[in-house]
């Protein structure tokens, strides 16, 4: 019976996962270590060929891990571990399970080669679910690719190129080679899609809950490779793809235009990935194995695209189109060029190993040769082909060949085909032993032609077989007799297997009805032609790249066990005919409780459920799934978390200059956790008293943020904002002209610590987003050298939004993106105010610097450009922007001048220039923590804001005279001289109209307000107007109502007693009371109710 495949267990031991299937063995057998992937279908024939007597079957079990692959025999479920019934079959290394078969016409089944310093065996397995399969091998690929030997072991990003591009989406093909316009179609078709609403999900569509196993190793250079599936997909991308794949159009699946698409496109080695910025995780990676075409668009320049293998869940391999787009056509061309000398030294490396191994005369090459000339054939086609190959063997051999292959009985011509190649395939491993390698310029041997070969077929009918055993069949020609096959064979469906993959030979496409995914057109020329069976794709699968198949063959019980394969002596072999049935009927009555068929007595007195019981059953299992997703979700969460805590506690990972005590630490929670802070305008003595006794670095990004908000509360004159107010999502969506530059300056950015120093982890991608948003936002600045470093600083206490924010206000509000233009002006005005520092507080300092010509540009423009984080610690650096924050760019200056003069007896000590910058370099940054402190106090308390300004007006003025005083220069040298006079009263122009600008701005502000003002003032005036007749009209009218009451005869009383009504002498009367309440009502002006006249007398 055929034990169901499922997953036994999956612990860590050691950060490694293990993963365990239950499995029944078919069979092995040994082969030699040049076999191929085209031979490999013939030895799997002759494995499912051998009699059922010869082969032990039996459930075993396959552990998995990135370290090592084992098989071993087992009993039953429950049974204690013996070492007799508990047998390893093989263990070794996964990159030693080097080829893959997967059965898609039985798709429970599948093979692998597993290469050992040994041996070489095929194995041959079984597992009931067959939807565990494509786990299975996916498992094996993942942990092959991690466990290459340590002299082997090479980075997937060593020596890679990055770019950035737009992922536009992906398209299904029918061919592996494309006509030149179909990225312009692919474009078209995404356009329709997107018009349509039709796809254009990306990967918007959550993963699903169920984890596939991961037994991929992180590579600590490149820790955002994630573990992904058999296509080498992440799962957001995986899981958008459309579920009909029978038509082209369905297959179009473009990304989301409101999602982020951007990402990087790395040529490594061997490989390709895609890392998502975004995700920080590695959306698509492909071998070079996989990729059979790259084209640029035709009508789209700025785009490009390459076509892949893929598997699809039937089993069935389909191509698919990846199409990308680049800032502009220049870029297009260089990573179709980069693409192009990749695969070229890829190609190189591989053929100079192939040659290493073999050479053109060695038997196995010629076997390969001759399963390439027969693969896909029909096989009376296949059987013809061989007896070409048998005239060029000689007569022992034929002979051989022959009586091995009538001693089986062939019932077909496909049986015979495969008895023939079990033959060859012996014979030519026998030559290999003894075979010397000849270099391309030996004489080859004489080949003997005998006609002997003819004889070893005496079937001449076709029958419609495959050439190899592990194919499917091909429907019965009308032309060929079919009397001899058997019944269960007569219905199977009848077709040719695709080639098989190897890195020589490209895989073939596969025909429209294996492959629903690929469209072909046929055009039959002749009847002959449209009868010819069509070529399937083989499904195979190396270390390197997973193919899946519809057409590896319909695998039987096979032989022994290459480890059982050795020859007994004659008492042993007795022995075993007498020992080996018991013990094995013994295990196998151990077997029959968890059987599939089970004893029958069991079932009999198994009591059926009722409705009741049944449906309890269901509610029960229901609630447990419900609760299972409940802790499923919760322990997300708590990874989150967990990761969240991690990370913070690696960015965070640098020594505290100045401790912050408990009592510091209460003052800024207490301004920190102020309702409406940033609107309140805190008193400024004591946010600079906080600042000098420490800032706790737990929360020294929201004081940043604090900081920046109390700076921007006290600014009158606001500054100039960014011409583009898109937001920092938005600019991540786009792509950027400065991305070479920053991916240089990725690695080069605090190099030793954790956080930024795997190479494209989480903490470099973060600052590649910061950095490419910036760049989008200030196109004049654009990015220049010594921004990431500020950037790095930010992204180290707060998240990627947050840090784009406060490097916008540092740049905008601060002033810091003067220095960062590219004519750097500012820059040579600030070497200039430091030089006059340096003179005005240590001339003795200044002296001994100018005798040996050491300018400031010379060791402090890396100080202003990434204020000091490039060459000082973090901690210190820390305290730095803490005071930049809280005083702004004149922090700098102070910071260098205390640092110079507080070495300056140790600077004096060097008399050589490469002394003294060294020094400056190297030593100075390497401070203690008492001076370091010692220098963060000495800037408190410093003050050069009025030398500093005067400084920039004497540098003004200097250059003016300097272009007023005569000069003996020539004409070319004056314009030179002119024209960077020119320039810089350019720069000064722009920098008075920004201000003026800023005024305007301010100007219009008021404006608008007095406006505004006057438009409210108008308003009330209006309002006070209409009351104040609505006041007229409601005296008229209770003036009028008073007359009305009088001439009523109605009398007020003064009393304010109720109404009486006594009748007047003619008509009516009125009380007193009634006069006076109608008088208080006409006095007081009010809209009073008018009273209601009294009841009339009856006779009245």
């Amino acid at each position: 019976c055929h034990a169901q495949c499922f997953m036994l267990e999956k612990h860590s031991q050691e950060e490694e996962e293990e993963i365990r299937y239950r499995l029944t063995l078919i069979g092995s057998l040994p082969v030699h270590h040049l076999t191929t992937m085209a031979m490999l279908p013939w030895v799997v024939a002759e494995i499912g060929r051998s009699q059922p007597g010869e082969r032990e079957l039996g459930p075993v079990s396959l552990c998995v891990s990135a370290s090592r692959v084992q098989c071993v025999c087992i009993g039953a479920e429950g049974v204690a571990w013996d070492p007799l019934s508990h047998t390893v079959l093989f263990e070794c290394r996964p990159h030693r399970v080097t080829k893959l078969i997967h059965n898609s016409q039985e798709p429970s089944s599948f093979g692998c080669l597993v290469r050992d310093t040994h041996h070489c065996a095929c194995y041959v397995f079984q597992c009931r679910d067959c939807t565990k399969v494509p786990e299975i091998i996916s498992t094996l690929r993942q942990a092959g690719k991690s466990s290459a030997p340590p002299t082997t072991v090479v980075s997937p990003t060593a020596f890679a190129k990055k770019f950035e591009v737009l992922f536009c989406g992906r398209v299904s093909v029918a061919h592996k080679n494309a006509p030149p316009a179909l990225i312009d179609e692919c474009i078209e078709k995404f356009g329709q899609s997107h018009v349509s609403g039709v796809g254009g999900k990306g990967g918007s569509e959550s993963p699903p809950t169920g984890k596939r196993p991961i037994l991929f190793k992180r590579d600590p250079s490149f820790p955002c490779l994630q573990a992904l599936d058999e296509n080498g997909l992440s799962p957001e991308i995986s899981n958008a793809k459309t579920g009909d794949t029978n038509t082209h159009t369905s297959g179009v699946q473009p990304t989301s235009l409101q999602e982020n698409r951007t990402m990087l496109f790395t040529v490594g080695r061997s490989q390709i990935f895609l890392v998502s910025p975004d995700t920080k995780k590695v959306a698509i990676e492909k071998s070079f194995r996989e990729i059979s075409f790259c084209s640029q668009g035709i009508r789209h320049v700025d785009h490009f695209g390459f076509i892949c293998r893929e598997t699809v869940e039937g089993g069935s391999c389909h191509f698919v189109c990846y199409v990308f787009q680049c800032t502009d056509e220049s870029l297009v061309d260089e990573i179709m060029l980069t693409l192009k000398q990749a695969f070229s030294v890829a190609a190189l490396q591989q053929s100079a190993k192939t040659q290493s191994q073999q050479c053109d005369s060695c038997p196995m090459q010629q076997l390969h040769r001759l399963c390439e000339r027969i693969e896909g054939l029909h096989p009376c086609k296949t059987k013809l082909e061989l007896q070409r190959h048998l005239a060029t063997l000689d007569n022992q051999e034929q002979a051989s060949v022959f009586e091995n292959t009538m001693r089986a009985r062939p019932k077909n011509d496909q049986e015979e085909n495969e008895l023939v190649m079990a033959s060859l395939r012996n014979l030519y491993e026998e030559r290999q032993r003894s075979h010397q390698h000849t270099q391309p310029g030996d004489s080859k041997r004489v080949i003997i032609v005998s006609d002997l070969s003819l004889c070893l077929f005496p079937h001449h009918l076709c029958r419609c077989h495959n050439s190899t055993g592990d194919l499917k069949r091909l429907d019965t020609s009308p032309s060929v007799s079919s009397s001899s096959l058997s019944p269960s064979r007569d219905t199977q469906q009848q077709g040719f297997r695709r080639r098989a993959s190897t890195f020589s030979h490209p895989p073939t496409p596969s025909s429209s009805d294996s492959s629903p995914a690929l469209i072909f057109t046929h055009t039959p020329q002749d009847a002959a032609a449209t009868t010819k069976p069509k070529l399937v794709r083989h499904y195979s699968v190396s270390t390197d790249t997973p193919h899946q198949s519809n057409d590896v063959a319909a695998l039987t019980p096979i032989g022994e066990s290459p480890l059982r394969s050795h020859r007994h002596s004659w008492r042993q072999q007795i022995f075993l005919r007498v020992a080996t049935p018991q013990k094995n009927s013994d295990s196998r009555l151990g077997l029959i409780p968890v059987c599939e068929t089970g004893p029958l007595v069991l079932p009999e007195e198994r009591k059926r459920k009722s409705k009741e019981e049944l449906r309890e059953l269901w509610r029960k299992a229901i609630l447990q799934q419900i609760l299972l997703l409940r802790m499923e979700k919760e322990n997300q969460k708590l990874q989150a978390s967990e990761s969240n805590l991690q990370n913070r506690r690696l960015k965070l990972d640098y020594e505290e200059i100045t401790p912050c005590l408990k009592e510091v630490t209460l003052v800024w929670e207490k301004m920190l956790g102020t309702p409406g802070r940033a609107k309140i305008k805190f008193d400024t003595e004591t946010i600079h008293a906080a600042v000098a006794q420490g800032v706790p670095r737990h929360h020294r990004g929201e004081i940043w943020k604090f900081l920046s908000e109390q700076y921007l509360l006290r600014q009158t004159v606001p500054s100039r904002p960014p011409a583009n107010h898109a937001p920092y999502k938005e600019l991540l969506k786009q792509l950027t002209s400065q991305q070479h530059a920053i991916l240089i300056d990725l690695g080069r950015t605090f190099p030793t610590h954790p956080y930024f120093q795997a190479q494209l982890g989480a903490g470099q991608l973060s600052l590649y987003n910061l950095l490419k948003a910036y760049s989008l936002l200030d196109p004049e600045v654009g990015y220049c050298q010594g921004l990431s470093f500020i950037a790095g600083v930010l992204l180290l206490h707060m998240g990627e939004e947050d840090a784009f924010n406060m490097l916008k206000f540092l740049m905008y509000d601060m002033g810091l993106r003067k220095q960062y233009r590219p004519d750097m002006i500012i820059l040579q005005i600030q070497m200039y105010q430091l030089s006059r520092l340096l003179h005005d507080y240590h001339r003795d300092l200044y002296s001994h610097l100018e005798q040996q010509e050491i300018g400031p540009s010379l060791y402090a423009t890396p100080w202003f450009l990434t204020a000091f984080a490039s060459h000082f610690p973090l901690g210190f650096v820390a305290r730095v922007f803490d005071m930049l924050f809280l005083q702004g760019a004149e922090v700098i200056f102070k910071v260098a001048l205390s640092l110079l003069g507080s070495h300056k007896p140790l600077i004096l000590q060097h008399d050589s220039l490469e002394s003294i910058v060294d020094f400056i370099k190297t030593t100075l940054p390497n401070l203690g923590l008492v001076q370091m402190e010692k220098t963060i106090n000495q800037v408190c308390e410093m003050d050069v804001s009025k030398q500093l300004q005067a400084y920039e007006v004497e540098y003004h003025v200097l250059q003016d005279e300097l272009l007023d005083t005569p000069t003996t220069l020539n004409q070319s040298q004056r314009a030179a001289q002119l024209e960077r006079t020119n320039q810089s009263l350019r720069q000064q122009n722009l920098d008075l109209l920004e201000e003026l600008q800023v005024s305007h701005a301010r100007v219009c502000s008021l404006e608008s307000q007095v406006e505004v003002l006057v438009q409210s003032e108008g308003r009330l005036r209006e309002q006070a107007s209409a009351l104040e007749e609505e006041k007229r009209q409601l005296q008229s009218t209770v003036t009028h109502l008073h007359d009305i009451l009088t001439s009523l005869g109605i009398h007020i009383s003064l009393d304010a007693h109720p109404l009486t009504h006594t009748p007047p002498p003619d008509r009516h009367t009125v009380t007193a009371a009634a006069k006076v309440e109608g008088k208080e009502v006409a006095g007081n002006g009010t809209a009073a109710t008018v009273p209601h006249p009294p009841a009339c007398p009856e006779d009245s």
